[in-house]
């Protein structure tokens, strides 16, 4: 399945077998458990748990290389199930923790405070096993060299590979060591992302190559890319969208593709059809079954998508849906301080899975009466295990049916007071896809633009100091900010600059702009993090787009936009157009967006 939640390197199917069991040997027990008051609401979640879990921080691999012992790293995020259900069943067990402070150093890490971190190991983990997600647990050399990896494995299992590893590791740590190295310089350090110049590729058979291998992941029956669990897939979508709005005589199947799935994914379950917002995504090809957590980026990069459909298609009632759903993010994701927050959760405050949105039948009765009932009944998913319904597309944005029903129905079911926990940390990048979305919503309604310019103003007060950005606001300690970062907030600058005329903004925009250049940019090639922690490969020549478009492409278009800008900077964005890697070449469906730029810039 081509989906945002897989990287490039599934395409190439790499293979590391031997690794698969590895490591371990004891040393004495680590100090208590850091998490203890973290700021991070996924990490402090840990706190009690027996395991002794540390900060990803520069101390992890000095004392791993003292000790010679493997580091234990397992990611996860807030609004993860598997993540929970792993916690409750491994971490919070005497026996496993036992294990784990005894042989290994173990750290636990907020997937959303190191994304790439995250991405590297999602690829190594993919690498080997052929799919990854989360809970993410990766062990890695003293000295950085991931060495074998796994997502979520029952108690037992997780206690077998543990009991395993550290035995392989006293028994042959120096020859394990050798092959995660080697590995890593084979197979990860260059990824397939040889760089040379290519003006001679015309952009418009670039163009085409990717509206083709687009189409050929497409879902022309249920929308959407695939056949087993369905996502959003907005830089893709969106590429789409963009090269059916520059070529009126495009395949028509391109534009029919585009608005099948923009429908599907507001008529069925990845949209909330009583409170409103999208989750992020479903585990099923048809769009049915919700997995339940509810992203800002999601919530924010679907509104740009549909209000930018809308004027294209401006009677399809995509603009309105856009609204409704940066209404949900104001009333759920807002926060006191200034900003919005990452997230809803999966799991309701009873550890029940969607626990907000399904229905037992007697609370459907009584609130909706036996007439209304009677009508639903006949309309909703019905989970066959729990007997509960799931709210369905009937009284949602594009209900068919009786509208007055619909909307007495909705009215009645909205969730006043919300049941599922949200992760409250806000977060730069997320929070500069939502400045664009209300940017775009203010030439739909007015009311949008008075909170475009409040998080215009929250933007610069928590995520900017001293030249320098912020990635988790009010802790600029815990993480730092990424390549990520700067190019959204750049964007999200200069877009807002420019639809309200703010000089300001547009300077401000141009500062990111040259800081990105000054610290991501090595060698002609670019680093996500600035001083990661663990050996990298050499910087991508192209970023792809993954769940978020390229930061390379959003910085790249930027730049172009922009006047006034360090002539070192405006030259590199320049010969940056006519890049061209063999990866892009083979699989030009994750570099949609930079090949609509290049062919923008040869029009």
């Amino acid at each position: 399945m081509l989906s945002t939640s897989h990287s490039l390197r599934r395409l190439r199917s790499a293979c590391l077998p031997l690794l698969l069991f590895l490591f371990g040997w004891s040393s004495a027990a680590l100090a208590a458990n850091q998490l203890d008051g973290h700021p991070s609401p996924y990490l402090a979640q840990h706190a009690g748990d027996p395991v002794a879990w540390r900060d990803w921080r520069e101390d992890v691999f000095r004392d791993a290389r003292a000790d010679n012992r493997l580091v234990f790293v397992s990611i996860g995020y807030f609004s993860c199930h598997w993540c929970h259900v792993m916690q409750r069943e491994s971490y919070q067990d005497d026996a496993v923790a036992k294990l784990l402070n005894e042989h290994f150093i173990s750290v636990k890490i907020d997937r959303e405070l190191e994304p790439d971190l995250d991405q590297r190991l999602v690829g190594f983990v993919e690498a080997i096993r052929g799919s990854a997600g989360w809970p993410l647990n990766v062990f890695l050399t003293p000295q950085g060299y991931p060495i074998t990896g796994f997502t979520y494995l029952p108690r037992d299992g997780f206690a077998d590979v543990l009991d395993q590893l550290q035995q392989e590791w006293q028994a042959n740590h120096a020859q394990l060591a050798a092959a995660a190295q080697r590995f890593f310089e084979e197979q990860m350090a260059d990824d397939g992302n040889e760089a040379y110049n290519a003006p001679q590729i015309p952009s418009a058979k670039l163009v085409d190559a990717f509206v083709a291998q687009a189409m050929l992941a497409a879902d022309e029956m249920l929308g959407g890319f695939g056949d087993t669990s369905k996502f959003p897939n907005v830089p893709q979508l969106g590429s789409l969208l963009e090269a059916v709005r520059r070529d009126p005589g495009l395949d028509a199947d391109v534009a029919d593709f585009v608005r099948l799935t923009l429908q599907a994914m507001a008529t069925r379950n990845l949209a909330d059809h009583v409170n409103d917002g999208f989750f992020r995504y479903t585990t099923d090809p048809d769009w049915q079954t919700p997995h339940f957590e509810k992203m800002l980026y999601d919530n924010a990069q679907l509104s740009s998508l549909y209000l930018r459909a809308a004027q294209l298609w401006p009677d399809a009632g995509y603009g309105a849906l856009a609204l409704r759903t940066l209404d949900f993010v104001e009333d759920n994701l807002k926060h006191p301080d200034g900003g919005y927050m990452s997230s809803l959760s999966a799991v309701d405050r009873d550890d029940r899975e969607g626990g907000a949105y399904w229905w037992q039948r007697a609370q459907l009765a009584e609130l909706l009466g036996a007439d209304d009932f009677a009508y639903v009944e006949k309309l909703w998913q019905l989970n066959p295990a729990s007997g509960e319904f799931l709210a369905g597309p009937l009284i949602g944005a594009f209900a068919d049916g009786e509208p007055e029903r619909n909307q007495r129905i909705r009215q009645k079911l909205k969730l006043r007071d919300a049941t599922m926990p949200a992760d409250d940390k806000r977060l730069a990048s997320w929070n500069a896809m939502l400045l664009e979305a209300l940017t775009r919503a203010s030439s739909f309604d007015e009311r949008f633009e008075r909170r475009a310019q409040i998080l215009y103003r929250d933007l610069q007060r928590l995520f900017y100091r001293d030249g320098e950005l912020i990635r988790f606001a009010g802790n600029a300690e815990v993480a730092a900010a990424v390549f990520e970062d700067y190019a959204q907030l750049a964007r999200a600058f200069d877009f807002y600059g420019r639809h309200f005329d703010d000089t300001d903004a547009r300077q401000l925009a141009a500062r990111l702009v040259e800081r990105a250049h000054a610290r991501f940019l090595r060698n002609g090639r670019w680093q996500p993090k600035a001083q990661p922690l663990i050996p990298v490969a050499a910087g991508k020549w192209i970023m792809p787009d993954l769940v978020f478009y390229s930061p390379m492409s959003l910085w790249l278009e930027t730049a172009l936009n922009l006047r006034g800008l360090d002539q070192e900077v405006r030259r590199d964005a320049e010969q940056m157009l006519t890049r061209a890697t063999r990866e892009m070449l083979d699989a030009p469906y994750f570099y949609g967006s930079f090949i609509l730029l290049r062919a923008a810039g040869d029009a």
